[in-house]
């Protein structure tokens, strides 16, 4: 499933790129949602074995993040159990010299009850990549 959201902000993206290339921003943001986080790789390539309560079970899953082309796209990786998400944002300059990032998640079900979940779940889905592009990339 194809999920998107786009985020406009009035910081130049130059601002906005340094809280996506900050590690420190992506535990603060994913301890915000309740993981508990531990960093297994630096900037460049960052990434995060992280763990949350969801159903009342344990979930464990891990994130990886790329800067694919420099200054203007960075791609998430998150890999668990049940499903894995691919999230591709693109940042772009606005005529006001602020920032908007486009981003596009696809998200793909291991399982069959994860299938089911993310059917039920696209407007949830889009909703919550936007309040995470939000999260990062204020000041």
């Amino acid at each position: 499933m194809r999920v998107g959201a786009t985020k406009g902000f009035k910081q130049p993206r130059a601002a906005v790129l340094a809280c996506y290339r900050d590690p420190a921003r992506y535990e603060a943001v994913l301890q915000g949602l309740g993981a508990h986080v531990a960093r297994t790789a630096g900037p460049p390539r960052m990434a995060w074995a992280c763990a949350m309560i969801w159903r009342g079970e344990r979930r464990v899953f891990e994130i990886e993040t790329v800067e694919t082309t420099l200054d203007q796209t960075i791609k998430i990786v998150m890999t668990s159990a049940l499903a894995l998400a691919e999230i591709t944002l693109d940042f772009r300059d606005l005529p006001d010299g602020g920032c908007r990032i486009t981003g596009c998640a696809e998200l793909t079900a291991r399982t069959i009850a994860a299938k089911l979940a993310l059917r039920l779940v696209r407007g949830k889905a889009e909703n919550r990549l936007e309040r995470f592009i939000t999260a990062m990339g204020r000041p």
